[in-house]
């Protein structure tokens, strides 16, 4: 049984962590990356932004059959502009979970990622999704911040905090 209360609460707390994660970062910390593949905490901060705007809340409202257009991609030119992006629409997702009467959780919708990929999943599946969603990312921004201290380390250790 889901507790909305609950998933609120941790929607609420994680916000607070991705702030304090990001929010002190410079411009050239946040735009560093490990490795050409990887994302800098910009692009994540980024990414977070666009899936607090164009996914889980929205597709949520699609399963409790509010249509609604998915809006284009914002792109952004600072951590800052991602993370208050971020932060003001997490705090509009939370006052519309609030405000939800008695949802269906079981109710569930096929989802479809491209031509060749469907799955089927129920309400309480996309939110669940969404607190463990942000704890992935929580865990890229807590490793994309370790890089950069163990880069600017050098030449010295950081071998006396403990194994990473």
């Amino acid at each position: 049984m889901i507790n909305l209360d609950e998933v609120i609460r941790q929607l609420t707390n994680n916000a607070e962590a991705i702030r304090a994660l990001a929010q002190t970062i410079s411009d050239e910390q946040a735009t560093w990356k490990p490795d050409p593949e990887s994302w800098s905490m910009q692009e994540v901060m980024e990414h977070l932004y666009n899936e607090e705007r164009t996914d889980f809340k929205l597709r949520l409202k699609w399963f409790f059959g509010e249509p609604s257009q998915r809006p284009e991609y914002l792109s952004v030119e600072s951590i800052r502009q991602a993370l208050d992006g971020f932060l003001a629409e997490r705090q509009a997702s939370i006052a519309w979970l609030s405000a939800l009467d008695a949802p269906d959780w079981n109710v569930t919708t096929l989802l479809r990622f491209g031509p060749d990929e469907a799955i089927t999943m129920s309400a309480g599946d996309m939110l669940l999704s969404w607190v463990e969603h942000d704890i992935l990312h929580m865990r890229q921004l807590v490793e994309l911040r370790h890089g950069w201290n163990a880069r600017q380390a050098s030449p010295h250790s950081l071998r006396y905090a403990g194994e990473w």
